[in-house]
């Protein structure tokens, strides 16, 4: 764990400094991926929701965080910025 942590320091440090990450493999610890809204047990007015608003599948972000957020673990999850579009 702790060398964990100690990767994660050095990366949010790379960050800050406004290095390149784009080498920065993604870590985590849980291995489900959700390629479905419909997948994910939402509630049904909220998939009405995420379909009238156009979304027809979930980000790569959406489909790692979601899930786990839903089942009440912590999460801290974090996308790149510009990697995919919404809406």
């Amino acid at each position: 764990m702790a060398e964990y942590e100690d990767k994660l320091a050095r990366q949010a440090a790379s960050s800050s400094a406004g290095n390149d990450d784009s080498n920065i493999e993604p870590q985590s610890n849980w291995d489900e991926c959700t390629t479905t809204f419909d997948s994910m047990d939402l509630k049904e007015d909220l998939l009405r929701g995420i379909y009238a608003y156009g979304f027809e599948k979930p980000s790569a972000i959406q489909q790692r965080a979601i899930k786990p957020t839903l089942m009440g673990k912590d999460v801290i999850a974090q996308a790149q910025s510009g990697e995919e579009m919404v809406g």
